[in-house]
């Protein structure tokens, strides 16, 4: 046997024992090409993982992100290079659990226990170190990370943790449909998540939290009869993919809502997106079923009881809407923690809308100027300006006077929202790099990614990660950056500057 043989088999041997420790029962599941991925990124020399300095600069200004963590160790975590590694998710003693193989499991004992400040000891023969809601354990050359659903003591995780060790329990590879997908090779990672186990896994994100709070439509994708959810991220050169299914029978109740409230996608909507906005989020809707959902009569509910501005009748300007209902929002580069913000929507009265909102303004003593067929309105260091362009009715919401382009005018981000029924774009900033990401669904099953960059020469994978690093988590609802921030605080700011007329 040839050594080039000899080790294939090894680090293939190394890949499937961490898939079979994966239970049956989990929820979900994701895989990831370890070595596909560094070799991606340009982070591999030889069988060292080192960190390209474009990315540690990235690193070093966003040093509290955990991605930003998680790379910064990666050097010194003693990993395998050549073998997979798994997150799955479960219902039972650990809510998610990370396995990774390790080529020096002295190396990653010591890195770990530097960075989370504790010490590995042998619990039922493993070595564990327990901190926080985490287990960590090493077990030979393989790395478990755990987090608990609940605090318990440290015996009765690690029992959880050495029946996981032990693969002796079915394995996920006995479901065909999870292992279909995870051993799709031609992506470098494989996502299956159970539609019953998507909010039980998206209720540990303080984000998603907060969004469904103040967004209770998201939960038409986390609370429905989906079956699974599946996602194939492939590496290329010059980008990254993403093909995303939604199993759901024919006849769901999942189908028969987005069937009867979704309406057709319409590329206008971005004249008046000006297209420095960080983010662009649209959902193309039929307005008179979209205001009859349980979900948006929620939103009406809190709208109605809010001082003031619950007054306006809102049910009938959403009634109105027939298309895209469109969101731009960029970080206010003059206010830490605000944002400016764009709303654009195809609507059948555009005019009759802007006589509502300029009738209610009025009622509250804001008069508004009228210039070039825009209702002008000050409000704080912003200018509010209410219009209609081509039957697309508009509010934008700006601290500057807008001299840049439109988004209209940027060829991929148009042709991504000519077909989009719920899509997200975004865009970064590095250096002279921007990186562009756009995802939306086609058909109400389907969905498509794609992450690009402004220089057809850069490392698409790199300049992804260099993305995600200069991310400020959690900044859109003021759980770190700041105490109040985004959408919500707006909202309560302009509410508590609006006063009616005496």
């Amino acid at each position: 046997m040839s050594l080039a043989l000899f080790v294939f088999l090894l680090t293939g041997c190394a890949g499937d024992s961490l898939e079979k420790m994966v239970p049956a029962d989990a929820t979900g599941v994701v895989s990831f090409d370890v070595p596909g991925i560094l070799d991606n990124a340009g982070m591999l020399d030889g069988d060292k993982i080192v960190l390209p300095q474009s990315l540690q600069q990235v690193i070093d200004e966003n040093d509290t992100s955990p991605l930003c963590v998680l790379l910064s160790d990666l050097p010194q975590l003693g990993l395998n290079t050549d073998s997979k590694a798994y997150m799955f998710f479960t219902v039972k003693t650990f809510g998610r659990v990370i396995l990774a193989a390790l080529d020096d499991p002295d190396k990653a004992r010591k890195t770990l226990a530097i960075r989370v400040g504790g010490d590995f000891n042998k619990v039922e023969g493993l070595d564990c170190m327990y901190v926080g809601d985490n287990l960590y354990v090493i077990d030979g050359k393989v790395l478990l990370v755990g987090t608990v659903n609940k605090a318990m003591e440290v015996s009765r995780a690690a029992k959880a943790a050495k029946t996981i060790l032990s693969h002796t329990a079915t394995s996920i590879t006995e479901n065909k449909q999870a292992k279909d997908v995870l051993h799709d090779k031609d992506a470098e990672i494989n996502a299956w998540i159970q539609g019953k186990g998507l909010k039980a896994i998206l209720n540990k994100s303080d984000v998603y939290r907060e969004l469904s709070q103040k967004m209770p439509l998201v939960s038409i994708f986390t609370e429905s009869d989906i079956d699974a959810v599946t996602c194939n991220v492939n590496l290329e050169d010059d980008g990254v993919d993403m093909m995303t299914q939604i199993l759901a029978a024919d006849n769901s109740e999942y189908a028969q809502l987005l069937n009867s409230t979704l309406a057709k996608p319409d590329d206008n909507v971005l004249k008046a997106i000006p297209n420095s906005m960080d983010y662009i989020f649209t959902m193309c809707v039929k307005g008179d079923s979209f205001v009859k959902l349980h979900q948006i009569q929620q939103l009406l509910k809190m709208f109605g009881k809010l001082p003031y501005i619950g007054r306006i009748d809102l049910a009938s300007i959403l009634s109105t809407v027939d298309g895209p209902f469109t969101i731009g929002l960029a970080r206010d580069p003059h206010l830490e923690g605000e944002w400016n913000m764009v709303l654009a929507t195809r609507s059948t009265d555009p005019d009759g809308v802007v006589s509502k909102i300029s009738s209610f303004a009025n009622a509250m003593g804001q008069a508004p100027e009228v210039y070039e067929g825009e209702y002008i309105y000050q409000y704080d260091n912003k200018m509010i300006r209410i219009g209609v362009i081509d039957g697309i009715l508009y509010m934008k919401m700006l601290d500057y006077e807008q001299t840049e382009g439109y988004a209209y005018e940027m060829q991929p981000v148009r042709n991504f929202f000519s077909n989009a029924l719920i899509g997200l774009f975004a865009q970064t900033h590095n250096d002279s790099v921007n990186g562009y990401f756009d995802f939306g669904l086609e058909d109400i099953f389907h969905g498509k990614g794609h992450f690009y960059t402004s220089d057809p020469k850069a490392n698409a994978t790199l300049e992804l990660l260099r993305s995600l690093c200069s991310i400020k988590t959690r900044d859109a609802f003021g759980n770190e950056d700041s105490e109040d921030s985004g959408i919500s605080s707006f909202v309560s700011g302009a509410i508590d500057k609006l006063q009616p007329m005496e």
